[in-house]
């Protein structure tokens, strides 16, 4: 029988325990072990707090007290807590990734929140793809998801306490005045017309065109309201009025309508533009937010973890999903044959007959590692080092496996996605392994802050593209095969770019972006109304209902479908870099992390003594046909044998000349 542990501390238990002897953690939680093949009982993850069974649905979490009482108010206690991820297990080859403390918000993660509130479709998909899911999550590239995915939270629940009032006002004044409240509703649909938080922007006859639709529409709005009630009076023609008898009357109903309705769209589009001011301006950190239910709370604390991940299980036919528009990329294969006068002595022989070099593909990953991190060495020129350089291990698997596969965690019934270092050798070394593995090598697209005599010429810029290369070395039937995947991120839609865009919150500007936004958004919204509410309350439900079937589908099914679907960074990413310097900084990153990669590797391969007449050539051609020139060029642009070929060649030479 496994040895029981504590699931906080993972100190030994005995089978007696209530609480950790250690932490005082409560252990009348099931204790995840580890099942992968050797594993001794251990946690098979590092968990935050104690895992209790799911609550079905409207049913409240209750977790024992230390005094042990069931006590609610405790357990919430806990889950507002800072979570601490257990320590790695040295047994355990997959485990749950740790959570890591947010800093101040990156630009993309700003953006992507405020996308929550600007585009309900992006919120909705958020939480339906992250939070009412057990399915994986993809490695984070320049985001957070935590601080998105509460926002996408929030902006649900301010849209649905609008909505709700905004049905209960339309039914009132469709009840209590009909024909005015259609006649306000036709006065709204006319002042979608006016411009939005981008006035400023339009030209001044767009400004006049504007004004004067809405001018016509309101002359046309108080014709219809005299021309009805004229015929109501006289020939009581139109009797549906609503069912006040007097004219006055209907007119302070319609004045109350249209005063609710104001109110209402204008408190939430002052709430949300305040957001945007106040915590989604630069540099702002992701703040405090109200608490959900314990479900939800656990089911963000592990999309934090799992974001900052090595193992990335994907649901659909891209293995690099979360990083960008993957590139042409390209490969090499040649035989591992010693080079001639390698030290064997029959330089005579020809190279399939010298003999197989054995390589390890573990050992080549860690030189090219090193070399790539030297760009950022300390020892060069802060103005020459390339500091958003970071490498990283990425492990990638279908999301359509088995149940009882050692990727998946039998208790949360979701994908481990931490992957330890003797499971990333191993993986390494067994190349057509059910997992692959590739060196990731990211660079975000980050100018360096320009300083001359202690002052500063110009700051930090970012200029929002992230270029990412993947590295995949293997070494099957005596052949070396090295791929070089190029992925490039585009910068996010630049329509959620406005909480960049919006005046200071004390300037009589930002009241006057409110009311623009209340207004131009107001027939959509009304109208709209009770059937948001509809389909929210029917989009929660079935939520709510996938949530558990995927969570009982383990039981159900032999296999399992829960890779990631969608990255939400890609999923508001814009087609394309917006500028052309961006554009130009990707070849340029991407070429510099080609050149090291192709370099470090024929060092490696020259070293070992295997033969490189194959290698040489190849990257030579990947180099030297991998120019791209576009736009308009009135010089002409030579090509001829590159730097590399001739150092390649250089040392080639030297290694096989004989040694004295």
């Amino acid at each position: 029988m496994a040895q029981r542990r504590c699931v906080n501390c993972a100190a030994p238990l005995v089978p007696d325990d209530v609480f950790c002897g250690s932490c005082g953690t409560p252990v009348a939680a099931p204790v995840r072990t580890s099942s992968v093949p050797g594993g001794s009982g251990f946690p098979a993850g590092p968990m935050t707090e104690p895992t209790a069974p799911r609550p079905s649905a409207g049913q409240a979490q209750v977790w024992p007290h230390p005094s042990g009482t069931a006590d609610t108010a405790w357990y919430q206690q806990r889950q507002a807590e800072p979570r601490q991820a257990a320590p790695p297990q040295p047994d355990a080859f997959f485990t749950h990734a740790a959570s890591q403390r947010g800093g101040p918000l990156s630009n993309a993660t700003r953006y992507l929140c405020a996308a929550a509130y600007l585009d309900t479709a992006f919120a909705n998909t958020v939480i339906s793809e992250l939070v009412a899911s057990h399915r994986a999550v993809v490695p984070s590239l320049g985001i957070d998801l935590v601080p998105i995915i509460r926002h996408c939270l929030n902006a649900r629940k301010a849209q649905l306490l609008r909505d709700l009032l905004l049905t209960v006002i339309l039914i009132g004044g469709l009840y209590l005045a009909t024909v005015p409240t259609i006649a306000i509703l036709i006065f709204s649909f006319f002042l979608k017309f006016l411009p939005g938080v981008e006035w400023e922007r339009r030209s001044i006859g767009v400004k006049l065109l504007a004004g004067g639709v809405a001018v016509v529409a309101l002359g046309a709005v108080v014709v219809f309201y005299l021309v009805v009630t004229y015929l109501n009076s006289a020939g009581n023609t139109i009797p549906h009025l609503g069912p006040l008898a007097t004219g006055g009357e209907i007119i302070f109903v319609a004045l109350a309508f249209v005063a609710l309705a104001g109110l209402t769209l204008m408190a939430y589009s002052y709430a949300m533009y305040r957001t945007f001011s106040d915590r989604l301006r630069p540099g702002a950190e992701a703040g405090q937010f109200d608490r959900h239910e314990p479900e939800v709370e656990s089911r963000i604390a592990e999309v934090d973890a799992a974001q900052r991940g090595n193992v990335t299980i994907y649901g659909g036919e891209n293995p690099f999903i979360g990083t960008g528009i993957v590139g042409e990329g390209w490969s090499i294969s040649i035989e591992l044959d010693h080079a001639e006068g390698s030290g064997e002595g029959n330089t005579w022989l020809t190279p399939k007959s010298r003999g197989y070099v054995r390589i390890d593909p573990v050992e080549l990953h860690q030189a090219i590692r090193a070399r790539l991190l030297k760009v950022r060495d300390d020892e060069l020129p802060e103005n020459e080092r390339i500091s958003a350089l970071s490498v990283h291990d990425h492990v990638v698997g279908d999301g359509h496996c088995r149940w009882d596969s050692p990727v998946i965690d039998p208790v949360q019934t979701m994908p481990y996605s931490e992957a330890s270092r003797e499971a990333i050798e191993a993986l390494i070394r067994h190349p057509a392994a059910g997992l692959r593995y590739y060196q990731r090598v990211c660079v975000s697209d980050e100018g360096q802050a320009v300083w001359v005599r202690q002052r500063e010429v110009i700051g930090s810029t970012d200029q929002e593209v992230a270029v990412s290369a993947f590295i995949y070395a293997a070494v099957e039937g005596r052949t070396f095969y090295l791929e070089f995947v190029p992925v490039t991120m585009p910068p996010v839609l630049y329509q959620y770019h406005l909480v960049d865009r919006l005046p200071k919150l004390t300037s009589g500007r930002f009241m006057v972006k409110v009311f623009l936004h209340a207004a131009s958004t107001s027939c959509r919204d009304i109208v709209g109304s009770p059937f948001r509410v509809i389909g929210m309350i029917w989009r929660t439900v079935s939520e709510r209902r996938r949530f558990r079937e995927e969570a009982a589908s383990a039981s159900d099914y032999i296999f399992a479908d829960i890779g990631a679907r969608i990255s939400i960074r890609e999923f508001r990413a814009a087609p394309g870099p917006r500028t052309f310097l961006q554009r130009l900084d990707a070849v340029k990153y991407t070429k510099i992390v080609e050149r090291l990669v192709t370099d470090t590797v024929f060092d490696f391969l020259v070293d070992k003594g295997v033969d490189t007449s194959a290698y040489q050539d190849s990257a030579n051609a990947i180099i030297n046909n991998g120019v791209m020139i576009s736009g308009n060029n009135t010089g002409a642009v030579a090509t001829g044998h590159s730097r590399a070929e001739v150092r390649m060649q250089v040392k080639a030479a030297t290694m096989a000349s004989p040694k004295s």
